[in-house]
């Protein structure tokens, strides 16, 4: 990634950030110089340093021409730091203010029922983590092995533990699967089980219940099923093909987490064992 787009991501616009970075390659400079250097229209060069002075990243020494000299890098990444997250925290309460005068408007009473879609890996993982932080009863989830969502959300995990949330992720892994040496940290927070070899089943797997362990089993491309006070469930849809491919479907149905929680765990509890 080139300066100029790290310089955007902390928020000067494109044509700030080539200034800035021309500004840095030549020294003092005039409007002129940035252009030409740059390749920018020159009274867009010229915009760009004013609005650059204005932040406090770049000097100016009047005259004809007028001069522009950009701060050390240290004092420009800083300023622009400080900025970033002044406005970054500005946002955030306007944006809060807003959402909870929306949801007293638009929320009816009584229990809420919706269906809303998180999609890419990081936004999934993110949203993941906040609904675990969320959590007042308890956190049930399943996945595959290695279990990379439930493993993403291993800090949420422990910090509801310890606040008394009946935390349980679960993580199923095939018999014939070459399982990696698993850690100490990830068996304390994570319960590893596998299928029973069929000698010791006590009971033949029904259709509709193979069809469920094969949903968790296997790679960590099977994704994950998070249950959230028995009220809310976010089923993660990921085929390994593509991060941004990846799927976060949270639903909210009364009763229907309950009843996904209930039948997983009976699952569980008949076909797998821990290990």
């Amino acid at each position: 990634m080139s300066s100029t787009e790290h310089l955007v991501r902390l928020g000067l616009n494109s044509n700030e950030a080539k200034a800035l970075d021309a500004l840095i390659a030549l020294g003092p400079s005039g409007a002129a110089d940035v252009h030409r250097y740059s390749g920018m229209p020159r009274n867009k060069a010229y915009e760009s340093l004013e609005r650059l002075a204005a932040r406090g990243v770049v000097e100016v020494q009047p005259g004809r021409p007028m001069l522009y000299r950009a701060s050390q890098a240290k004092s420009v990444i800083d300023n622009l730091t400080e900025s970033y997250g002044r406005e970054a925290r500005e946002a955030l309460k306007a944006l809060e203010e807003r959402q909870e005068a929306g949801r007293e408007s638009t929320e009816p009473q009584g229990e809420t029922t919706y269906a809303w879609m998180v999609k890419g890996e990081q936004a999934v993982k993110r949203r993941l983590a906040e609904l675990i932080y969320e959590a007042k009863e308890d956190v049930f989830g399943v996945g595959g092995y290695p279990p990379k969502y439930l493993l993403s959300a291993k800090t949420a995990l422990k910090a509801a533990s310890q606040r008394g949330v009946v935390v349980r992720p679960i993580s199923m892994i095939r018999p014939t699967q070459d399982v990696a040496e698993l850690s100490n940290e990830d068996k304390s927070v994570i319960e590893f089980r596998t299928v029973k070899s069929s000698p010791t089943l006590k009971v033949r797997i029904q259709p509709f219940d193979d069809q469920i362990i094969n949903g968790f089993v296997g790679t960590q491309g099977s994704g994950s099923m998070v249950i959230v006070d028995q009220t809310l469930a976010f089923d993660i849809i990921d085929d390994g093909s593509d991060p941004k491919k990846v799927a976060g479907i949270l639903l909210k149905v009364p009763g229907i987490p309950r009843i996904q929680k209930a039948t997983v765990e009976r699952i569980l509890a008949l076909y797998t064992r821990r290990i």
